[in-house]
């Protein structure tokens, strides 16, 4: 069978450095046997891992079962606390918004948003809002990573108040004012990243080396989740590439032209898109751009549309890879010019087929989703600020979810408007841990 010239590459740096290691004085080394060797066990690592991916994405496929948090309070919360969230402009900060209310009023506090930050301009118009929440003298303030880079002084003024705040979309550990940061944090974005980066290994083309164009937005957490794709496809398949092309804050509303402009000089066909947020119009305007090869979608944090498009999307079968074929067809490339021609042809004929990015309809048929339970998170930001104001240990279990396909998203359990949420009973869930029942 031939070797990618990758393979080949990685086969002539073992040697290199094989007899670079050979011992001086040994006259049965043997730096051929001993880089097959490294190759082999190298070979063996990357079945393993691959292995392991797949079997997770696999796992990722059946509906969660926790809410992430199990431990319930050991009190009852104070009531009256006022809590403050400072919106990022996102349609998912909104819908967290409105379920952080509900998640509020379950528990007895009272909730307020301040809508001022402007995802255009996070740097002039972040400090600002944040002071206006801190001004409220809340018992806590919600914020997003999407702007903590700009009110490092704000942080600073909640800090000496003694006012806590909590992080979604945060990197790192927490510090100072911030007294979490694991949920919609690295942990998760990690797995999230995982999960896509094996579900396009499992299902590129058998000679594919995958291009994906992943379009990234500036969040500290989604910036942990596009380096561990990257690291993680390139172990998957170190052939297979990945080009980032950050949107440009300014101008959220272009995102469609911007992705389907970017697809169709791409040689790739896998468009990797950060956030649910971003998605709109994006299908619409591939299905009308000149590509060299359908568009697959993949995304972090389905929105209630990516949810419908995906139950809206009918299944098609996919070509099949004729394995005796294409084994067939390398041998007869080894073999050189005196080969069988009829099976080489038969080969490429194989591999054609298994490679070919198929038709607009069977690209659709691949898109996939990691799920990213909006509502829930609202609560789970609740849930965790009883936990810091009371002196508990805090929840950093995952949330809820699961990766979506054509196959199973029309099983996905979702609220009444359609956005994703994994575990019917959440809200009850929660109130059974906060006494609040």
């Amino acid at each position: 069978m031939r070797r990618s010239l990758a393979a080949a590459a990685f086969v002539a740096t073992s040697l290199v450095l094989a007899s670079c290691a050979m011992p001086a004085d040994d006259p049965n080394w043997n730096p051929e046997a001993a880089a097959d060797a490294v190759f082999e066990e190298d070979a063996a690592a990357e079945e393993a891992a691959g292995g392991e991916a797949l079997a997770a994405a696999d796992a990722a496929l059946a509906p969660p079962t926790s809410i992430g948090v199990d431990a319930p309070l050991t009190a009852a919360p104070a009531a009256g606390a006022l809590i403050v969230s400072v919106l990022d402009g996102s349609e998912s900060d909104a819908l967290m918004s409105a379920s952080m209310a509900e998640a509020a009023e379950t528990i007895g506090w009272t909730y307020q948003e301040v809508a001022g930050v402007d995802p255009a301009d996070t740097l002039s118009t972040a400090p600002g809002a944040f002071e206006e929440a801190l001004a409220l003298k809340p018992a806590g303030i919600r914020i997003s990573g999407a702007y903590v880079d700009a009110i490092t002084d704000g942080l600073a003024a909640a800090e000496a108040a003694g006012v806590p705040v909590i992080c979604t979309g945060c990197s790192g550990a927490p510090a100072g004012a911030i007294k979490d940061t694991s949920l919609d944090g690295d942990a998760q974005n990690i797995e999230w990243a995982k999960l896509l980066a094996a579900y396009v290994y499992a299902n590129k083309g058998a000679e594919e080396d995958a291009a994906v164009e992943m379009f990234t937005l500036p969040v500290p957490a989604l910036n942990t989740f596009g380096i561990e794709f990257i690291g993680q496809l390139a172990t998957l398949c170190r052939e297979c590439s990945v080009l980032e092309q950050p949107i440009d804050p300014v101008a959220l509303a272009d995102v469609p032209l911007f992705v389907s402009d970017t697809m169709s000089i791409s040689l790739g066909r896998w468009a990797l898109l950060q956030s649910g947020n971003v998605s709109a119009g994006v299908s619409d305007a591939l299905s009308t751009a000149l590509l060299f090869e359908p568009t697959v979608i993949v995304g972090r944090g389905a929105s209630a549309a990516d949810i419908a498009a995906l139950q809206a999307t009918p299944p098609v079968d996919m070509p099949a890879v004729d394995a005796e074929k294409v084994e067939a067809a390398a041998a007869a490339e080894d073999a050189g010019p005196a080969a069988d021609a009829a099976a080489a042809e038969d080969i490429a004929a194989a591999e054609s087929t298994a490679d070919a990015p198929g038709t607009p309809e069977q690209a659709a048929a691949l898109q996939a989703w990691t799920a990213l339970p909006v509502p829930v998170l609202g609560w789970r930001v609740i849930d965790q600020f009883a936990r810091v104001l009371g002196g508990e240990a805090l929840a950093e279990g995952p949330l809820p979810s699961q990766l979506l396909t054509v196959a199973n998203a029309g099983e996905a359990v979702l609220d009444e408007s359609g956005n994703y949420i994994g575990i019917a009973d959440y809200k009850e869930q929660f109130a059974a841990l906060w006494g609040a029942q």
